[in-house]
């Protein structure tokens, strides 16, 4: 029956490769939504500042209803009134600045929007490689659980039957039902995170899952400016383009005004001029706070600089650290732990060793083999961050362990 169930617990499987998992969960993220629309919102910023101001349009009708009394003409004889246009004609360079801060504001939403997605890939790569591993150490721990029930099963036969003492066999029963727990708590964490990457890519929560590394890899792009980077510059060149409009807005603006009035049965041409008297605000306070911004920004640009050196470096030496570490993983290594539990349940069947040597051959079995996929995601996430901080796209092929071109 079993094996009747097999192929159909297989397509129940949702099955996919990392890069496909990845473009799908940044299709449907709603991060990136939300990253698109501030982009729109930002350009649209940008577009309307490099407008002028519109001009205004002004109609005044007087003494209606009292014609007769003030001109003494009636109806629209002796209505007087003006129609006037006139609009801000700016002085100190406010469209110029305008139109660089515009600009500023969409460099500063990409730059972020580049920041968000590159976060959001960082963990979406950590939690496909936790992944691969989590199913692997799940069968591992799955076989070993299998094992010491089988282990279990025979030693109770054997206490049964008189050749094992009954004491060994209580002590294999105690060690298969705490392994077991285990294994239980294991699979429910890895059905939890299992669960959150389902949503991520769009799935119901219950979806079984399984993400495959990929099958090659490509060359990254080349050193690129971190994310970080890039985004402090941009905050920094807004800050200097809303310094120029402060500057500009000291400079008053000139309103020029020309119309038609209606005066006494007489009709002329209006023309006036107006502007801003800088008496209780010349504008230098706003210029400052300005200013002061952008020293704010220069600061951040540099401190940016400094922890994408410090990132690099880092993800560097952690790198050659557990290079130097997996040398030790070499071809073989596996099977040197499972010839040390083979070897210890030998020497118990023979007499020559305990219960408790045999345990612990097996519980070092384990415990190697998490260890080593421990490795195996700090391995990753070193990559991860090693790349960002050059400024390279995150890619499913820095879920690789032996990929030419990955970042060093």
């Amino acid at each position: 029956m079993l094996v009747l169930l097999l192929p159909m617990l297989w397509q129940d499987t949702t099955r996919l490769d990392a890069s496909t998992a990845l473009a799908r969960a940044l299709e449907r993220a709603p991060v990136v939504a939300a990253v698109d629309a501030r982009t729109r919102a930002a350009d649209a910023m940008r577009r309307d500042a490099a407008r002028l101001r519109n001009p205004q349009l002004g109609i005044s009708a007087e003494n209606l209803g009292m014609q007769r009394q003030v001109t003494g003409k009636d109806g629209l004889a002796g209505t007087e009134g003006q129609i006037t246009l006139q609009t801000v004609l700016p002085l100190g360079g406010d469209l110029g600045a305008a139109r660089r801060a515009g600009a500023a504001h969409l460099a500063v939403a990409q730059s972020d929007g580049a920041a968000t997605l590159a976060g959001l890939s960082g963990q979406l790569l950590a939690a496909m490689a936790a992944h691969d591993v989590g199913h692997q150490l799940l069968s591992e721990a799955t076989a070993e659980s299998a094992a010491l029930d089988r282990f279990a099963t025979s030693l109770t036969a054997r206490v049964a039957d008189g050749r094992s003492p009954a004491g060994e066999g209580a002590r294999v029963r105690t060690e298969a039902v705490m392994v077991a727990s285990q294994l239980a708590r294991r699979r429910a964490d890895l059905a939890a995170a299992d669960a959150q990457l389902a949503v991520a890519l769009g799935l119901a929560p219950e979806t079984p899952l399984r993400i495959s590394l990929p099958a090659s890899c490509t060359a990254p792009s080349p050193n690129g400016v971190a994310v970080d980077a890039q985004r402090a510059v941009a905050r920094r060149t807004l800050a200097e383009a809303l310094a120029d409009q402060a500057a500009a807005r000291r400079v008053p603006d000139l309103i020029p005004q020309v119309g038609f009035r209606r005066t006494a049965g007489f009709s002329g041409v209006l023309v006036g001029l107006a502007f801003d008297l800088p008496l209780f605000s010349s504008g230098s306070a706003s210029l400052a706070s300005a200013r002061a911004e952008v020293d704010a920004a220069a600061a951040e640009v540099a401190l940016a600089t400094q922890e994408s050196a410090a990132a690099i470096a880092s993800a560097r030496r952690t790198l050659q650290e557990l290079d130097a570490a997996g040398v030790r993983y070499a071809a073989g290594w596996d099977a040197d732990l499972s010839q040390a539990v083979t070897a210890a349940e030998a020497r118990w069947r023979e007499g020559q060793g305990t219960l408790a040597e045999l345990f612990d051959a097996r519980r070092a079995r384990l415990a190697a083999l998490e260890e080593h996929a421990t490795w195996r995601g700090r391995r990753v996430a070193a990559r991860l961050a090693l790349a960002r901080a050059l400024g390279q796209p995150l890619t499913a092929a820095l879920l690789l362990e032996d990929c030419p071109g990955a970042p060093r």
